[in-house]
């Protein structure tokens, strides 16, 4: 048990077990760095273009959206971009699960 009271692995905010078992900003850092390299010449999109593509706050997609580094930041490609456009609804519905990286 925690000071608080809460059992060690449990969140106080009431969501699904597999969510509980994957955090998803280590997912989505796994995800980066098991995907091949990308050529960066490719990589043309802003954070705040994906956001309004897919209708997520920016912090969001910084977080479940695969991104590529470049000499001008981070930036996404036009499949990263469909990614986050892909996923949009369930996000923003409550209903997205990342997916296991084993």
């Amino acid at each position: 048990m925690c000071l608080s009271g809460t059992s060690v692995g449990r969140s106080l905010i009431s969501m699904p077990d597999e969510q509980l078992a994957a955090p998803l900003c280590l997912e989505s850092f796994r995800r980066r760095k098991a995907a091949a390299p990308i050529n960066s010449e490719h990589a043309q999109f802003t954070i705040a273009d994906v956001a309004a593509a897919c209708g997520l706050p920016q912090p969001v997609v910084a977080q479940l959206v695969p991104r590529t580094w470049t000499d001008a930041g981070w930036m996404y490609t036009a499949d990263q971009l469909q990614f986050a456009v892909q996923i949009g609804p369930d996000v923003r519905a409550g209903e997205y699960v990342s997916p296991r990286q084993d």
